[in-house]
């Protein structure tokens, strides 16, 4: 019975290996990478519809050491987002430069899908209307550890604030969301009656707020911290239409948290959930859950593809150099290094076909592979290498690649502490060893 098993495995596994081969190439190519997307990943289709509501010109700005946007690098990076097809983009204009930047959206066309910051003050309500907002988000916290920002009033007189706020907003016309600071640590006996309240005053969302990054994506989690039991206690409980989940990063794992929001809204078939992120992560301590990850992660796992996942690279250099922000190579999707290959294995799987070591092709997100020749690279590695600059196919009994090998551990031992041979260096061992290469390019 084992040699049977065995024989049926062995063909499953012939077959798969084929079909990479057939499907996953050097040369990327969208149509056959969609076919191997299907085969190779089990895709769980959502039963709601996920919105991007991305904070990156709200929260994402706040983070400490950021350079602030002028006006003009914020409206283009607006208009970046929307291209991608985020859905809403929350801003803020508590700052002269935010007023001019949300200004410059609205002459963009960026006006519908522009959420203004606010706190439940009629001032910074009449400040939205006066820039021509149609929708607002209204922060205010839920948490008794957050109410001793106001420590003489009472629960009573904290839910009439914000109820107040949200009637005067919609009685305007403005769609609104309720942001509900530090729900994570909330006593749900109050904030139930909270979200009610806000919902029978007009409020159209109420975002869950992680504030401190405590919440837990274990479907079993208790209230107030477990995330699935809050998506199903607000939609079970409450009255509020729409329901958006905003998670920080505090203990790592904001990603997750929303994801399970997500994942949670789609078991109960919710119409849509919001997922309120920044890209890149950026915003207050330890930032937040990314755009790009939130993105991947839905297309990847769940066969949304609706986001122009193309730009996120080059999206990804826009931010870091309009905010001064130091892009970690190490950052996944986006990063410097999040296709680069070193290690010898690594090299060797690669140039058998690459979804060996690569989750997806990196042209999928506007990004490039590159192959990295250090201490630890072999003949396939070097072999890639040359053929990336070459542009064409080298053939693996080639004797020049035993002489540029040669040359290379010579470099490397030669030469103190390199993590690795520079590509010009590289090409110039090339030529060394009797390749004909090209100037390069730029």
């Amino acid at each position: 019975m084992m040699g049977e098993q065995y024989f049926a495995l062995e063909k499953e596994r012939r077959n798969i290996a084929d079909l990479c081969r057939s499907l996953s190439k050097l040369d990327y190519d969208r149509d056959s990478w969609e076919k191997l997307n299907r085969a190779a990943y089990t895709k769980m289709p959502l039963d709601c519809d996920v919105i991007i509501d991305d904070t990156t010109l709200r929260e994402g700005i706040q983070m400490s050491g950021l350079r602030p946007p002028t006006p003009e690098e914020a409206a283009e990076l607006g208009e970046q987002l929307a291209k991608m097809g985020v859905e809403r983009l929350e801003v803020q204009i508590y700052s002269n430069s935010g007023k001019q930047a949300a200004k410059l959206m609205h002459d963009k066309g960026l006006g519908p899908m522009l959420s203004a910051w606010c706190r439940a003050v009629k001032g910074d309500i009449d400040e939205a209307l006066r820039l021509d907002f149609e929708q607002i988000g209204i922060s205010h916290p839920v948490s008794y550890i957050h109410f001793e920002k106001w420590p003489e009033n009472t629960l009573g007189e904290l839910t009439d604030r914000i109820s107040e706020s949200v009637s005067y907003a919609a009685e305007h016309g403005m769609t609104v969301f309720v942001h509900g600071e530090d729900s994570t640590r909330a006593d749900w006996r109050f904030e139930r009656e909270f979200v009610n309240a806000v919902a029978d005053a007009g409020a159209k969302a109420y975002r869950i707020c992680d504030t401190v990054g405590v919440g837990m994506s274990f479907p079993k989690a208790a209230l107030p911290q477990g995330i699935p039991a809050k998506v199903k206690a607000l939609s079970k409980e409450t009255r509020i239409p729409y329901i958006e989940i905003h998670a920080h990063d505090d203990l790592g794992n904001a990603v997750e948290n929303t994801m399970s929001a997500i994942r949670t809204a789609s078991e109960l078939k919710l119409e849509k959930i919001f997922a309120s992120t920044t890209f890149l992560g950026i915003g207050d301590r330890s930032g937040n859950a990314e755009t790009e990850k939130i993105m991947m992660n839905c297309y990847l796992h769940h066969n949304v593809n609706k986001w122009d996942l193309s730009l996120l690279r080059k999206l990804a250099g826009r931010v870091a150099d309009s905010l001064g922000y130091h892009l970690p190579l190490n950052k996944a999707i986006v990063g410097d290094s999040a296709f680069e290959h070193k290690s010898g294995i690594h090299q060797h799987g690669i140039s058998i076909f690459p979804i060996m070591y690569e989750t997806f092709p990196p042209e999928l997100v506007g990004h490039t592979r590159r192959i990295v020749i250090g201490a630890g690279s072999g003949r396939h590695g070097i072999r890639l290498k040359a053929e990336q600059i070459l542009g064409r196919p080298v053939e693996e009994e080639d004797s020049r690649l035993e002489s540029l090998a040669t040359l290379i551990r010579e470099e490397l031992e030669n030469t103190q502490n390199i993590p690795e041979i520079e590509d010009d260096t590289f090409r110039l061992l090339m030529r060394e060893a009797n390749f004909k290469t090209q100037p390069k390019k730029g």
